[in-house]
């Protein structure tokens, strides 16, 4: 009889110690996640904070690995965006590290994007043979340029090319004709021909060239996957390759390109994906 209770005993005492390890174990390896902006809308960027001790976590978003920052010990940043053409709902971000998963989610609210409706000619909706052969060698060119991965070079937070007013918000729908449809990727700032247009961060210089929507274009990478553009300009400050700081002036405002006035068109990449560079710059990253 005494040797059944100490048996008992000595199986209570292994299960317990193996349920304290287990705990401590996992315990060391959870994660603290937070996905900020509160609200997130159809072309909005993220920020995913995943605090985790332990090997170092990952963390994939509609079937993309997303970019990382430190953000101390154990402490981690992830940027995603959401497509601007993504339809409201509940969205999962997959984070995972060699001994635990998990998943962050947020929900995406409705863009409420405006719709113009534009009467135009045929000649300024459809391309000649020329000109759509152009497009399509420099969408390729383009896509390319996105792709490309290097290390943070941005320091502090973003800023606007311009000190003016946005003329023309980012996501609006542009029918034309009743038929074709057109999405603003960007946003319009108030310019004059003439003023003068700074990088809105640190960065290098990877395109500066003439192109056939955007006219004289400049587009400047920060690293990670995050790019800004800065298009219709009417005269370049810079040139490929080179490294620019925040504020430098880039170029002049212009009206170059498939553009009714002068203005500025600015835009910002994230792993190909087209944001909101309002919404982009309040993250504050």
């Amino acid at each position: 009889m005494a040797v059944r209770r100490l048996f008992r005993y000595a199986i209570t005492r292994f299960i317990f110690s193996a349920a304290v390890l287990l705990f401590m174990f996992s315990s060391s390896y959870a994660f603290d996640m937070k996905i900020s902006p509160d609200v997130i809308k159809p072309g909005d960027p993220f920020i995913l904070k995943v605090e985790s001790s332990g090997s170092e976590p990952s963390a994939v978003f509609e079937g993309r690995a997303l970019p990382q920052l430190r953000c101390g010990n154990d402490c981690y940043l992830f940027i995603g965006a959401v497509d601007v053409a993504a339809s409201p709902g509940r969205y999962a971000v997959n984070v995972s590290s060699s001994s635990k998963s998990a998943t962050a989610e947020f929900d995406l609210q409705d863009g409420n994007f405006r719709e113009i409706y534009l009467t135009l000619s045929q000649d300024k909706v459809f391309l000649s043979p020329e000109n759509l052969e152009r497009v399509i060698k420099e969408k390729s060119m383009l896509d390319a340029v996105f792709l490309s991965k290097t290390p943070v070079l941005w320091t502090g937070s973003f800023v606007y090319p311009l000190d003016s007013d946005v003329t023309s918000d980012f996501g609006i729908k542009r029918i034309i004709n009743k038929n074709t449809t057109s999405i603003h990727r960007g946003i319009d700032m108030r310019a004059k021909t003439g003023d003068l247009v700074r990088a809105s961060n640190t960065g290098r210089v990877v395109i500066a060239q003439e192109l056939f929507y955007g006219g004289n274009t400049v587009i400047v990478d920060h690293g990670i996957g995050i790019f800004t553009i800065y298009m219709h300009l009417s005269e370049f400050k810079i040139s490929k390759g080179d490294m620019v700081s925040k504020n430098q002036i880039v170029g002049l405002a212009g009206s170059t390109g498939r553009s009714s006035g002068p203005h500025l068109h600015f835009g910002v990449k994230i792993q190909s994906l087209s944001v909101n560079p309002v919404s982009f710059l309040g993250l504050g990253i």
